[in-house]
């Protein structure tokens, strides 16, 4: 015990100890830059987080690098004199002590500028303040928390070098630290992690929420009539199945005399079957059984991880149509898209390749002056599973695929490494941005946001149409990794609309944005970040497929109509 205290108490005194000047100094830059805005406005909770891993990560690239620097003078002979590192300490001193004051200051005028344009309320100078000292507290607990860790091993290698020579033992502990971490890591954390995340949403997916109750329609799972049981359908399928377009709604947003029909929605949860396959084939059977074949419109729609379907997405279609519409889908996870992408990964491309399938399969036996418009429609972790069943050798041969085997495509807030969209970007013609490509002249493919100064495409657009719509600013369509260590496309000019001119790129404090932009990335209006206005959607549905006779004056009072309906569009 008492050698246990004796190779505690140096590591601590080290952890509180005097800090090195190469790190306080890259710290001060690295959360200096961690203010400037991003894509989404930050809370003072969030900017304190960023801020102190900033802080934390640049002390201690700053102090490995002041070391090696420290080295090489020391080499030379010309270490500075302690009168010049005196002098560097007081003016890093004085230079945090300002950026203190006056970095708040402008982040709160950046983030209310943000605000401002999105339509959300202002932050007052009580976040700026909290800010300003919590941030770098919490970056000084971190940095004590890495020296105690570095110190540690420091400990470490002295154990291994009474057993391997001097010349190895950095690379043998490093090695003995990593091995011990992965193994924790995947054999404890990781596990223990992903059951948590299960229980925890599991739960969640078998509730039924307030005012919800199993809908009377026989044109909808869950009803009397239904293949499929109300209690199989979970939490995000009974809310879809009860709340379909009634006959009271449609007659609300049309003449009386028009001709409605019941909506269909199928909807297959993850207990209401054992494997996708199953899922698939039951939908088609439900599909059957509910009339949805002999619909004009149907739609293949591959949820987002806790199997949600957009309701003013499915809700603007069906009263397009005057009811005359089918939407069929089935659950493959109940995780939140942050969590299942990491947690379930391949299970949305799953699902869409066997229920677009098995629904095709189906759909192809009809006459063809019988068969219902095939359109397909995924949201975020569902757009991945979309585009998995026309993937190509390139991006002519994927959009062919679309076009040849559907009536319709939409895609919402996908994301820019998805297979299809990845081909879009990179094929995209020259003049046309990274945020928004244009690919073959716009005959098939077009990128769609509310930006009002996008370049105007022929207005003769062939059938079959494919729309991906996504916003210059959704993190969740541009952030990836190499944010960390290269600038992304997207910052480069011309830039989306939404996207501000102080968004600037650093190296790894882009990255640490990236992953709070993802974090938030709900948390703003429609019409922003991965949030879409229920308007878009109707403006995407009426570019793809319009009815016959359909103006741009019925799209702008149908998205009227449907923006003044009851209802949170945000993506649980």
């Amino acid at each position: 015990m008492q050698n246990v205290h004796k190779l505690e108490a140096p590591a601590l005194r080290n952890a509180l100890g005097t800090p090195t000047l190469g790190g306080s100094l890259l710290a001060l830059l690295f959360w200096w830059q961690s203010l400037t805005p991003t894509l989404i406005p930050r809370s003072w909770g969030m900017q304190t987080a960023i801020g102190a891993i900033c802080v934390a990560i640049g002390y201690g690239i700053g102090t490995m690098a002041g070391a090696g620097v420290h080295r090489l003078l020391k080499w030379w002979g010309c270490l500075p004199a302690s009168m010049i590192r005196r002098c560097g300490w007081t003016v890093l001193a004085v230079a945090w002590l300002a950026a203190i004051f006056v970095g708040p200051k402008l982040w709160l005028d950046w983030q209310n500028e943000q605000r401002s344009f999105m339509g959300m309320a202002s932050i007052g100078w009580s976040d700026g303040v909290l800010v300003g000292l919590l941030s770098p507290f919490a970056a000084v607990v971190l940095v004590g928390a890495g020296r105690v860790m570095i110190h540690g091993f420091a400990a470490a290698k002295r154990v291994v070098q009474r057993y391997v020579p001097s010349i190895v033992s950095v690379p043998a502990t490093a090695l003995l630290v990593a091995v011990i971490g992965i193994a924790l890591a995947r054999g404890v954390a990781l596990p223990a992690f992903t059951a948590a995340a299960n229980f925890v949403h599991a739960r969640v997916n078998e509730k039924t929420a307030d005012g919800i109750q199993a809908p009377s329609s026989s044109a909808v799972s869950g009803s009397s009539a239904s293949l499929v049981a109300w209690d199989t359908l979970g939490l995000r399928g009974r809310n879809f199945v009860a709340a379909v377009t009634s006959g009271q709604e449609l007659a609300t947003s049309h003449a009386t005399d028009a001709g409605f029909v019941d909506p269909v929605r199928v909807y297959v949860g993850l207990d209401s079957a054992k494997s996708a396959r199953q899922r698939a084939q039951l939908a088609v059977r439900e599909l059957e059984r509910a009339g949805g074949f002999k619909r004009k419109v149907l739609v293949v729609w591959v949820p987002t991880g806790t199997g949600w379907i957009v309701p003013k997405a499915a809700t603007s279609l069906e009263q397009m149509y005057r009811g005359d519409t089918a939407i069929v889908a089935i659950q493959y996870s109940f995780l939140p898209s942050l969590l299942a992408v990491f947690m379930d990964d391949g299970l949305a491309n799953e699902a869409g390749i066997t229920l677009f399938n098995a629904v095709r399969a189906r759909w192809s036996m009809l006459p063809p002056d019988r068969r219902p418009k095939l359109v397909v429609f995924g949201k975020s972790l569902g757009a991945a599973g979309v585009e998995a069943s026309f993937v190509g050798a390139d991006a002519s041969a994927s959009v062919a695929n679309m076009v040849g085997q559907t009536d319709g495509v939409l895609i919402t807030g996908g994301r820019q490494s998805n297979p299809i969209h990845s081909q879009l970007t990179r094929e995209r013609d020259s003049r046309s941005p990274f945020w928004q490509p244009i690919f073959d002249e716009g005959r098939s493919v077009r990128f769609l946001n509310r930006d009002p100064h996008q370049l105007s495409l022929d207005a003769d657009w062939p059938a079959p149409r494919i729309v991906y719509l996504q916003h210059a600013a959704d993190p969740a369509v541009f952030w990836n990794g190499k944010a960390l260590w290269w600038p992304p496309e997207w910052m480069a000019a011309p830039r989306g609309f939404d996207v501000r001119d102080a968004v600037r790129w650093f190296p790894i404090v882009s990255g640490v944005q990236a992953a709070g932009d993802l974090l938030n990335q709900l948390n703003v209006p429609p019409g922003f970040g991965h949030n879409y206005a229920s308007s878009e959607y109707v403006k995407a549905w009426a570019s793809i497929m319009p009815p016959d006779g359909w103006t741009d004056a019925d799209t702008e009072r149908l998205a009227h109509s449907i923006d003044e309906t009851a209802g949170d569009e945000s993506e649980p």
